[in-house]
């Protein structure tokens, strides 16, 4: 029993002494504020709301039939063109107007999810193409006009 109490006293004494004999640790932060730069690449996050908005435009019914009769198409960029040089001025007026339109909304869009507009006008050019019909001109990214399949 005697042994036992010894040890525990030693035991006891000897942690004593280790936490003693701890040497003490200040921490000092600078006077100087740290500035830290931190770019988090947000693009997907962006894109998927940009796309839901775009879904949400209306459009001119005189364009569905014109982008079917061929004579205007979906430029990459998002906004719509004259596919042939001898189209109506009707037309002409229409895809003026149209992309006045989309220019608006776009710079909406843009501005509502804190967006490039260059993001917003290539995430339209393309929704915008893959919602076309087969048949209707799209443009590729090398702006030449292909019908769609």
């Amino acid at each position: 029993m005697k042994r036992y109490l010894y040890i525990g006293f030693v035991s006891t004494a000897l942690a004593l002494g280790i936490g003693g004999c701890t040497p003490t640790v200040k921490v000092e932060a600078p006077d100087k504020p740290i500035h830290l730069k931190v770019d988090i690449n947000i693009t997907q996050e962006v894109n998927l709301k940009v796309e839901r908005d775009v879904d949400g435009l209306a459009a001119e019914p005189a364009i569905p039939l014109a982008k079917r009769a061929g004579w205007i198409g979906e430029r990459s960029d998002g906004y719509l063109a004259l596919v042939r040089p001898d189209a109506p001025s009707d037309i002409a007026e229409i895809v003026q107007q149209a992309n006045e339109d989309r220019l608006l909304e776009f710079n909406a869009i843009a501005s509502r999810h804190n967006a490039p507009l260059k993001t917003v006008e290539l995430v339209a050019g393309k929704k915008f193409i893959d919602k076309s019909l087969p048949g209707e001109f799209v443009q590729n990214d090398d702006g030449t006009w292909v019908r769609k399949n």
